[in-house]
């Protein structure tokens, strides 16, 4: 209401000043005619009034309206995406837990790996250790044969040698026997 007061003041003020100009050459303001172009502008105003007046007000009704919306829903945007954001975070933390558990999985993993191949490599080498045990006895028990079977043939030879000057057949051959059986007892 202050504006319409502030506006008529000046509108009044721009008349009288017109008002002063035209005086001073001698002229005059035609009043009446003044008056009737001040009812005209106030009737003009009243019919726009009067009929933009809801459509006015429905626009800035609509404008308000429309404002509160699009603030309630970048408020609901606004809470979505800080949800979103927590959702984010919780997943990364949850990344870490899960990376931290993957590494504690594998090193487990790794160690009872590295335990079965040296319990692996011990079962074979006790193996190795018992094949070498069984081959040497083996290699010295062929080795001992073949040794005994040189001393008996040394042993006859020699025996025979010594025998075959001083006795006869029979005895000869009983002293063979003899030795034979003492050394393959053994």
């Amino acid at each position: 209401m202050q504006k319409i007061y502030g506006m008529t003041a000046a509108c009044a003020l721009v008349l009288a000043t017109c008002q002063i100009a035209c005086a001073s050459d001698g002229h005059s303001l035609p009043w009446g005619d003044f008056l009737l172009r001040v009812i005209n502008g106030a009737i003009f105003v009243g019919i726009i009034w009067y009929a933009a007046s809801k459509i006015i007000r429905k626009f800035f009704t609509d404008r308000r309206e429309g404002i509160v919306r699009e603030m309630d829903d970048l408020a609901r945007r606004k809470a979505e995406a800080e949800a979103n954001l927590a959702e984010v975070e919780r997943r990364i933390a949850d990344v870490d837990a899960e990376c931290t558990k993957l590494l504690e999985e594998g090193r487990a993993q790794a160690e009872r790996i590295r335990a079965s191949i040296l319990a692996e490599a011990e079962k074979e080498a006790a193996h190795i250790v018992e094949q070498a045990v069984l081959a040497a006895e083996q290699e010295g028990k062929a080795e001992l044969e073949a040794i005994r079977e040189r001393m008996a043939e040394t042993i006859v030879a020699e025996v025979e040698k010594s025998l075959l000057g001083g006795l006869d057949a029979k005895t000869h051959q009983k002293l063979i026997d003899k030795s034979l059986t003492k050394v393959v007892l053994q």
